[in-house]
């Protein structure tokens, strides 16, 4: 009996190993499409997409990321994120993203994998006006896919308000 418990609690601190969330860094200049279908440029209708970058930093909960313009300046501050603490759902992030002052925010979801075959991570984000995000729908009013391009160029210091 001694060396059945021995062997279950063995297991356990194993299984428990296993199931510890893995912190995942985000940290660095994150760039793509995003697909929205609020966002309309002039002379166009319907669903559209527009580059988005953000520069992610570390901050209070966990990352903050500040919107960079076309012209690659640092803006405010866009993004709150922070990793979900549920074991089943390693490499997930929830937050907010404030795309332009006095608008709805998005609650957003972003999820972080590496593509098979590429070194190059990335970040899928999905988006909705509202208190909370719905996943168990078939599209979402903001989507965006950012590959991580490479070092943080602002910081909370250089971000506008």
């Amino acid at each position: 009996m001694g060396s059945r418990y021995g062997v279950s609690t063995a297991m356990a601190e194993t299984h428990a190993k296993n199931d510890a969330i893995t912190p995942i860094t985000i940290a660095g200049r994150w760039s793509g499409l995003q697909y929205s279908s609020t966002f309309v440029p002039p002379r166009t209708s319907g669903e559209s997409q527009r580059n988005l970058t953000l520069d992610i930093v570390a901050c209070e909960p966990g990352w903050c990321g500040i919107l960079i313009s076309q012209d690659q300046r640092c803006g405010a501050v866009a993004l709150h994120l922070h990793q979900t603490s549920s074991k089943n759902r390693n490499g997930i992030f929830e937050g907010k993203l404030e795309l332009a002052k006095g608008a709805a925010p998005f609650v957003v979801q972003a999820s972080y994998y590496e593509k098979d075959g590429s070194k190059t991570p990335t970040l899928n984000v999905i988006g909705d006006t509202g208190r909370e995000l719905l996943l168990m729908r078939r599209s979402y009013p903001l989507q965006a896919e950012l590959a991580r391009s490479g070092d943080a160029q602002c910081t909370l210091e250089k971000a506008t308000s």
